[in-house]
This record gives structure tokens, sequence and C-alpha cells, in this order.
């Protein structure tokens, strides 16, 4: 298999090469003369390249988001089997939360009077899931600050 070095050389490399294309792209994009309507704006070319690379460079970041944790994982896994203990705890924690968010939110089409964009049931769940998701780590983090800060003060 490959070792440390070996694969931080190549992450060096793509990132530096990313670096470069993304930094042309940015200086071809606000050096040409686009018109300002928006119609022209994206049939011209470097507009659409310019959307392009960042959807890929989007896709990339996602990528390397999960992978790199779950290589790291299973090599953990491997390596100490004791230490898969908390990541998997704080993955069904997540999983809780998600699901209890999910059971919370609401679909219900009623509450949307006037839109432009035509929302269906499952759309307005799946919102209402990430935002309850997000005010239930908001409440965790506000209340695993006020701990830390008052056993601070205990001891």
């Amino acid at each position: 298999m490959f070792n440390n070095n070996f694969i931080e050389k190549v992450l060096s490399i793509l990132l530096v090469v990313l670096f470069v294309i993304s930094a042309v792209l940015l200086v071809a994009f606000f050096t040409s003369v686009v018109p300002l309507e928006e119609s022209a704006q994206m049939e011209s070319g470097i507009t659409s390249t310019f959307l392009n690379w960042a959807y890929f460079l989007a896709i990339v970041c996602a990528i390397a988001a999960v992978l790199f944790p779950l290589l790291e994982f299973v090599r953990n896994l491997i390596d100490d089997p004791k230490s898969a203990i908390k990541p998997l705890a704080i993955i069904a924690c997540l999983a809780i939360i998600l699901g209890i968010s999910y059971g919370i939110a609401s679909g219900d089409l009623s509450s949307i009077t006037h839109t432009s964009v035509p929302t269906t049931e499952g759309e307005l769940k799946w919102s209402g899931t990430g935002l309850n998701v997000t005010y239930i780590l908001l409440g965790l983090n506000i209340l695993a600050i006020i701990y830390l800060e008052v056993s601070k003060k205990l001891k």
C-alpha cells in the first residue's frame, strides 16, 4: 500500500494544480467583458466554464470530506478496534438526532402562502429536518459551553 509521504506529495501536487486552474479561471472570469443581461452572461462560455469548475470543486471537496475520514476510521479499526467505539457512538448520536428531527419536521403545504418555486411535501419535510438538526445541534453546543464554563469555575 502507499505510505503517508507518497500520499501527502500526491495531494500537495493535486492541490497546487487545482489552485492554478482555479486562479486562471478566476482571472479569465473577471477580465472577460460580459454584458450585464443575465441571459447573455449565462450564454458566455467563461461563465458556464467557471460555474462548472465550481461544481467540480464542490464535488471533489464533498468526496474528500467523506473519503478521508472513512479511510482513517478503517485504518484505526484495523490497528486498534477499541478506538472505533467513539466514532461509532458519535455516528449513532447523529443518526438519533436526524431521526428525531425528521420525526418532528412538518411537510405541511398549507404553511406556504406564496412561492414562485413549486415545492412538494417531501422537500418541505427535509427542509424542516435540516432546520431542526441545526437547532438541536446549536442547543447542544450552547449547553456544552455552559457546562464547560461551570465545570472550570467549580475546579
